[in-house]
């Protein structure tokens, strides 16, 4: 049914079957610009609210480590002056110690070699062969490059051996202190039958001697055969 000649669009049915109010509103209307201004700014009044949380979160967590960091820093100087405080007190402690007496001649010379200066001179000087055993016992003299003023000596030893004959041997390099004690060192080789050859060889520090002589001894079958050996002086303090 038209009512009035114009179009049903704006228009209000009575719909008497259903007993309810039908109301058709014009679809080419305008939306309203204030309803979609109030949208917006529900929206941005929430993202800014949202914006202001996570500015007043950050910085609340910055200050909680600023506090985390400035206690941890307070704890460490804490413990820096209790460690300068007990080292003061172990360094006052320390020199109010007696000094230890000092040690007899013979236990002196040989602990004063448990402790070797880092001074020395450099020489090159040969004493000879080893002795080739039985227990043969032999003194060197040390040459004059070496002065009565050295307090120690350098040692060097070697011994090789090829084809040979004589079984196991100990060599024995000594000086004899003041009290009649002997500082030694020992070089260990082998004497057998083989196609090649075994070394052996070591530095020692050892006391320069009063007597200025350096002992040699070889315990052992004298080798027979392919061997060589070499003492030397190579330095003293």
């Amino acid at each position: 049914m038209r009512m009035g000649g114009g179009s049903v669009l704006g228009t209000v049915l009575l719909v008497g079957c259903a007993g309810q109010t039908l109301v058709v509103e014009p679809i080419g209307s305008p939306p309203d610009p204030t309803a979609m201004l109030e949208v917006r700014l529900v929206g941005l009044a929430a993202r800014l609210d949202a914006l202001e949380q996570t500015v007043i979160a950050e910085r609340e967590a910055r200050r909680a480590r600023t506090a985390a960091s400035e206690k941890a820093l307070a704890e460490v100087r804490r413990e820096l002056r209790a460690s300068k405080t007990a080292m003061a007190d172990l360094r006052r402690r320390v020199k109010s110690l007696p000094q230890a007496p000092m040690a007899r001649h013979g236990v002196a010379a040989i602990a004063s070699h448990a402790a070797p200066s880092m001074a020395y001179q450099s020489v090159d000087v040969a004493l000879g062969e080893l002795p080739g055993g039985n227990g043969a016992r032999v003194a060197r003299p040390i040459p004059a490059a070496v002065p009565d003023t050295a307090r120690e000596i350098l040692v060097y030893a070697q011994v090789a051996t090829g084809y040979v004959k004589g079984g196991p041997h100990r060599f024995r390099i000594a000086t004899r202190l003041e009290n009649g004690q002997e500082m030694a060192f020992y070089l260990y080789a082998v004497g057998q039958p083989q196609p090649g050859w075994a070394y052996n060889s070591d530095n020692v520090w050892l006391s320069m001697p009063k007597n200025r002589e350096l002992i040699l001894q070889a315990d052992g079958e004298s080798f027979f055969g392919d061997w060589n050996s070499e003492v030397r002086v190579i330095g003293y303090r």
